[in-house]
């Protein structure tokens, strides 16, 4: 076989791996710098980085996502430069402002380019003021609940912290086609990775919602000490959490251990049906957001189901995933 025969079948074979198991994502920076730049997106389970180069404003790179995820951009410094939406055998092109993340054009999929064609026209008020902001966001929500730019929105640029109820009655309205599972779970892993660093810091009060639609709130300063679970349809709760729930609330009651049994469930519906034949007499919620919600994304959570321990100052005593080790521990610092 002849070396051009040979070339030819290598590039056909690399054409068919970048329009089936690949993304790619090119595109230019204003002001044309050279420099590395960032990338960081969660994918079929992994958290994946890469480092490339923007050579005079001109950079290309190539990703791998099963399912749209969101990818983000950032410069040397880790600055935000943009997000995009991508998935397998996606080619975007995108242009990127380096004075503001909002100021970016995307082509090559029509969620990528309505999202970042509202980023743009809106780029000045969202990051001029949070109210602001969020009333845009909730506007278009309110008049776009079908569009999967809706939940990208909520996820990325929604301040929670400020309005949670009106963040929760936004995800409501959103059609469940239009928030998948695989979206709201990967770039809540992404918020986490970027979070990282306050693991170790104290568990503040933070809000949720009751099966009876109100608000409440969790103080540790209420408890000698917390037990703060978190989990999703996903994570076997008749199997092992709810019966550990239950040893724990049997032996130290509501008094000697506060247990918090929050859900990240995409649906407040669907969570509300999970739970309606508990008979838990201990505090169960559920928080819009997902871990990324406010309160729970001050705490760093890799994955659900995940259990934290705090005393009455809000100092981590354990956290991990497993219901049993936290539960060993409580018995162990209750003797």
């Amino acid at each position: 076989m002849n070396r051009f025969l040979i070339s030819i079948l290598i590039a056909v074979a690399a054409a068919a791996c970048t329009d089936h198991d690949q993304f790619r994502i090119s595109g230019t920076i204003e002001e044309e710098p050279t420099m590395n730049i960032r990338v960081g997106y969660y994918a079929d389970g992994v958290y994946r980085t890469l480092i490339t180069v923007s050579e005079k404003g001109a950079f290309e790179f190539y990703g791998s996502s099963r399912q749209p995820t969101v990818v983000e951009i950032y410069d040397y410094e880790y600055r935000l430069l943009g997000r995009v939406y991508a998935a397998n055998g996606q080619t975007l092109d995108v242009k990127l402002a380096r004075s503001n993340p909002y100021h970016l054009t995307v082509d090559g999929n029509e969620t990528a380019k309505a999202w970042a064609d509202f980023l743009r026209a809106n780029a000045d008020s969202l990051r001029a003021d949070n109210a602001k902001a969020n009333n845009i966001i909730g506007r278009y929500i309110a008049a776009n609940p079908a569009s999967t730019v809706s939940t990208l929105l909520l996820l990325t640029s929604f301040d929670s912290a400020a309005e949670p109820l009106m963040a929760d009655s936004l995800l409501g309205l959103i059609a469940p086609e239009a928030r998948p599972s695989a979206l709201t779970d990967g770039y809540n892993y992404l918020l986490q990775r970027v979070v990282a660093e306050t693991a170790d810091e104290p568990v503040l009060p933070f809000r949720y919602m009751t099966r009876t639609d109100s608000l409440r709130a969790f103080k540790p300063a209420d408890s000698r000490i917390s037990l703060i679970a978190v989990s999703d349809e996903n994570s076997k709760r008749l199997d092992s959490i709810l019966p550990a729930l239950r040893r724990l609330y049997k032996k130290n009651g509501k008094n000697k251990v506060a247990l918090i049994d929050i859900s990240v469930d995409s649906d407040s519906r669907d969570w509300k049906h999970s739970v309606s034949p508990d008979s838990a007499k201990w505090e169960q919620g559920w928080t819009p957001g997902g871990i990324a919600s406010p309160g729970l994304e001050r705490l760093a959570i890799p994955s659900v189901p995940y259990f934290i321990v705090c005393d009455s100052t809000g100092t981590q005593l354990y956290r991990g995933a497993s219901v049993g080790a936290a539960e060993a521990y409580i018995s162990s610092i209750q003797k």
